[in-house]
């Protein structure tokens, strides 16, 4: 069955991402939907996720198929699948489970397809996933991109753009950021403070935070609970500084962000003197 699939995505692909005239879509969507997070990641990442993106870029798939597909992609068997694991290959399905909801967001720009309820009830899932995830890997080797808190981090920033989402829940999304960000057992190595930067400049623009709350947020990066054992206190600290250094060049390119990156100086400086 899985070899039959890649056969027939592969098909697709070479296609310029046509859908064949002779194809049940529903039916090798839900195969796809099946397969989403198989360990082989030509087929993961390079055919199952790459056809999805196509199709629903180019408005191919119906959009309550798509409100369908966003229902199957948060449920236990997807998004939530072995939440908790460490280091199983479940993350594979969470992972690229999260990825088909920014693009879903990205058409309902478009389309106006999902209510004010629906996007609320994808926030509370998408936070829920980026509390409970527990598996941090990016790049794993033999199997490609588990890439979690990036993924994650996609939601996230396609979430911030709705308008339906306020000012709580920005400053919330901003919060489960800085968690995700403190920790010490795992330093994040594949450019995730680059996609969670990008999710925190969406909520900056959104202009719904004013400029001392969002000090206050980086002022809260001085807290750093160390525990004065090596290496789990450097791993927190090259944590905390990749993201305020991506944040910091990210922001210096914006009009009026001078009272943010000099607190982002000032944090940074306090946090490494603490070394």
């Amino acid at each position: 069955m899985t070899n039959n699939l890649k056969k027939i995505l592969k098909e697709i692909k070479e296609d310029n991402y046509r859908i064949p005239a002779s194809l049940d879509t529903n039916e090798i969507i839900m195969e796809m939907m099946h397969e989403i997070g198989n360990t082989d990641a030509e087929l993961r990442d390079k055919l199952i996720y790459s056809v999805m993106y196509h199709w629903i870029m180019n408005n191919e798939i119906a959009t309550d198929k798509l409100k369908e597909l966003l229902a199957i992609s948060m449920d236990d068997n997807h998004l939530f699948f072995k939440i908790g694991e460490i280091n199983t290959d479940s993350v594979f399905t969470r992972s690229f489970s999260i990825l088909l909801i920014p693009l879903i967001l990205i058409n309902n720009r478009q389309l106006k397809f999902l209510s004010e309820n629906d996007i609320k009830e994808i926030y509370i899932k998408v936070v829920d996933y980026f509390i409970k995830e527990k598996d941090l890997r990016g790049y794993v080797k033999g199997q490609g991109w588990a890439h979690s808190v990036a993924h994650a981090a996609d939601a996230l920033d396609d979430l911030a753009i709705c308008s339906e989402i306020g000012h709580e829940e920005l400053l919330y999304m901003l919060d489960i950021i800085k968690d995700k960000v403190c920790i010490n057992n795992y330093v994040y190595i594949n450019e995730e403070d680059e996609r969670l930067v990008t999710a925190i400049i969406s909520i900056f623009n959104r202009k719904l935070i004013k400029n001392e709350e969002f000090c206050e947020w980086i002022k809260g990066f001085n807290e750093l609970q160390r525990t004065g054992i090596y290496p789990e206190d450097d791993n927190l600290l090259i944590n905390v500084k990749n993201l305020l250094r991506s944040l910091y060049f990210r922001l210096i390119r914006l009009d009026n962000t001078e009272i943010l990156t000099e607190q982002i100086e000032d944090t940074l400086i306090k946090i490494s003197n603490l070394n």
